[in-house]
């Protein structure tokens, strides 16, 4: 299974740090829950105005993404995300920090599913 998680361009100790703003985030880390293979891709939808939701999720589908793990996630991003890439959304507690404490709860089955969007839309 791959899931995505929006993630800082910093690490600490060699661990990549969670970025709380999916839309905004520099980089997505495309993690194999099986092999524990992490690729860090782009953000294709950075510098764009509008549209950024549908850049990323086409990313993601190209990519074979098929859960997406985030701290916050605004209504565009995820009504793309869950309606039109047909993927659930997971949260990250505030009190996980780096990457692969998220997936490992995730695997564990530790994350609650997202049900509505919790960040406001910024225009």
């Amino acid at each position: 299974m791959k899931v995505a998680v929006p993630v800082l361009d910093t690490e600490v100790h060699g661990r990549r740090l969670v970025n709380a703003h999916f839309g905004k985030s520099n980089h997505f880390a495309i993690v194999d829950t099986n092999t524990g293979d992490i690729e860090i891709v782009k953000n294709p939808g950075l510098h764009v105005e509008r549209g950024r939701g549908i850049r990323i999720v086409e990313m993601f589908g190209k990519k074979g993404v098929d859960a997406v793990l985030v701290k916050e996630m605004g209504p565009g991003s995820f009504d793309k995300v869950r309606n039109v890439l047909g993927v659930k959304i997971y949260l990250i507690p505030p009190e996980v920090k780096f990457l692969d404490d998220a997936v490992e709860r995730f695997k564990k089955g530790e994350l609650e599913e997202l049900l509505e969007p919790n960040e406001e839309e910024h225009h």
